[in-house]
């Protein structure tokens, strides 16, 4: 009787709930940006938001039904393994106490609110200058749209728009058969992106943005081949579609109509406009509606300095932690005269694992140099950010390098009794630990070993290729470092980081070493030279062989990355008023 009794009292809501079975059910939508006041019956006023990223629109978690290992997998057959499921996703969410978001509104905004270059998770997809057409380009394309196969007509190939536009090219021995096929594909894809824009549909853009990768349904973006008769261009009688006529006929015949379009394009267009409002100069205009402001909780003066340099404190906290970590195993093993060389790889690596997870959120953790430069040309990191991170980083390589010194100076000291000074000095930077360690050799074995360690993080880094689960990220390349420090680093010391190399010779030249820190030219030609054209390489064989995206200078066409080139160019130059 007693279990009879109690169930009708837990179903009319008498028995009390548990916190996080209320927060699931009268209080769970406490999301900042989207919040809007409801009233209730009692009178009193609550919020409510349209959308949480830990819950459905009911304010219930949803119960989904269990998935086999197939089903997971999507018939993908990946050494990486499946994606983690919505019920192990949802045992990591933590605990959030009712009206937590009101005080700080930052905490419930969407995870991808901004894109982060980060070492910790997937890289973000962006639009870059060489991308998006000219205003000429533009109007030229639009004037043509109703031959989306022009190129491929003039070697006399008869195939499907929508097959082309999908990118389903066939080979062929002739390479400009495909060059003429390709072109045609990447015409009606920038139309279809200029359209959608021209006529306002923000909202659609922003919200297939967002749409993920991996669902089941993917529909084909709309070509000019799939408006309404009333909007396409009218063809000549006695030609056909595939056919172009003898006078093709301007976009539009209203003249207005044109000006008015050739107007907008300009202010779309117009890189001068676009710095007057405000907006950084790596964003284009073409894709400023898709940015959302970002939501900041600022509770002191403090936080207001930290919003905006949070991203280059995060990464100066990271180089610290892993740099001091660094050094101090490598005067452990110096000053001890009978440590594992291994012992060293294995406490670089962990100290990796350590600064990403650490900073990996925020700043990205590049933690070196040419990682931030590689993300730069290949991914589209902002060069606005770049200053910002040199500075951090070679600063907390500096600080490191101190801190770690004076942890071990009475154990240096100790050892410079009966040692030379050389062991000291190769805990912090790297050189030829052997006479016969030729530059040649020493150059190589930092370009091969940056190339690798790049190709790997880029790899980590595609969605379209096997990227590790949650948090993975960051223990894999904590052991992709221990395993290229076992392979490199009896040679060199394995930098790898121009970083990790000038900052602590800046650092023992200030506690009174002598200048052949460098005079030695290694410090140029190896961390420097060799890790910098490394990581280039590296970025360019895993772009060449593997990479698909369009933001990757490989994959689009020499001319329209050299446009980009010139316009950055000419705003350097207005910026330092040398034009």
């Amino acid at each position: 009787m007693d279990g009879e009794s109690r169930l009708p009292r837990a179903r009319s809501g008498t028995r009390p709930l548990s916190p996080a079975r209320n927060r699931a059910t009268s209080d769970a939508e406490y999301i900042s940006p989207m919040r809007v006041p409801v009233e209730n019956g009692s009178g009193t006023r609550r919020y409510s938001s349209v959308g949480s990223r830990r819950s459905n629109s009911t304010g219930v978690p949803s119960l989904v039904p269990r998935s086999t290992l197939a089903q997971r997998m999507h018939g993908k057959f990946a050494l990486a393994g499946p994606d983690g499921t919505p019920q192990l996703r949802l045992t990591q969410e933590p605990f959030v106490q009712p009206g937590y978001a009101d005080l700080n509104p930052s905490y419930e905004q969407a995870a991808n609110a901004r894109p982060v270059w980060s070492l910790a998770k997937p890289l973000p997809r962006v639009v870059r200058s060489s991308m998006v057409p000219t205003k000429d380009e533009l109007l030229q394309n639009l004037a043509k749209a109703q031959h989306p196969t022009e190129n491929s007509q003039r070697f006399g190939l008869e195939v499907d728009p929508n097959d082309i536009e999908q990118g389903r090219i066939d080979k062929s021995s002739d390479p400009r058969k495909m060059a003429a096929q390709v072109e045609d594909a990447r015409l009606q894809r920038e139309n279809n992106l200029m359209n959608k824009i021209l006529t306002g549909d923000s909202t659609s853009a922003r919200q297939t943005s967002r749409m993920s990768r991996t669902s089941s349904v993917r529909g084909r973006r709309p070509s000019v081949w799939d408006l309404p008769p009333d909007q396409l261009s009218t063809v000549q009688e006695g030609v056909s579609p595939n056919e172009e006529p003898e006078e093709r006929p301007e976009f539009g015949d209203n003249p207005l109509e044109n000006q008015g379009l050739s107007a907008r394009l300009d202010k779309l267009l117009d890189i001068p406009e676009l710095e007057k409002a405000g907006y950084p100069e790596d964003l284009h205009p073409l894709v400023q509606e898709l940015v959302e402001d970002e939501v900041h909780n600022n509770h002191t003066t403090w936080s207001v300095i930290r919003t905006h340099h949070r991203e280059a404190l995060a990464e100066a906290l990271g180089v610290f932690v892993q740099l001091t970590m660094g050094f101090c195993v490598d005067l452990s093993v110096t000053v001890a005269k009978q440590g594992d060389p291994n012992t060293t790889a294995w406490a670089w690596g962990l100290a990796t694992m350590m600064a990403i997870y650490i900073c990996g959120g925020v700043s990205g953790a590049h933690l070196n140099p040419v990682v931030t430069m590689v993300l730069w040309f290949y991914r589209g990191f902002p060069k606005r950010k770049m200053p910002e991170y040199f500075a951090a980083q070679f600063l907390a390589a500096f600080c490191a390098a101190l801190v770690a010194y004076g942890i071990y100076y009475e154990a240096i000291q100790n050892y410079l009794f009966l040692n030379p000074d050389t062991g000291v000095i190769n805990s912090f930077v790297t050189n030829s630990r052997e006479v016969w360690v030729g530059s040649t050799t020493a150059f190589f074995n930092e370009f091969i070993g940056t190339a690798f360690l790049i190709v790997t993080i880029l790899a980590l880094g595609d969605d379209q290729n096997a990227p590790p689960g949650a948090g993975m990220n960051s223990l894999i390349i904590g052991l992709v470092i221990t395993c290229l420090s076992m392979c490199f680093a009896h040679q060199t010391g394995a930098a790898f980081n121009p970083g990790r190399d000038f900052g602590p010779r800046l650092a023992l030249l200030a506690i009174g070493y002598p200048s052949t820190l460098f005079t030695d030219p290694y410090w140029f030609y190896g961390p420097w030279a060799g890790a910098l054209s490394g990581g280039f390489m590296g970025a360019f064989l895993y772009d060449f062989f593997i990479f698909t995206g369009g933001e990757s200078p490989v994959n689009y066409p020499l001319e329209r990355t050299q446009r980009a080139m010139t316009k950055s160019g000419m705003s350097w130059k207005r910026r330092l008023q040398l034009k």
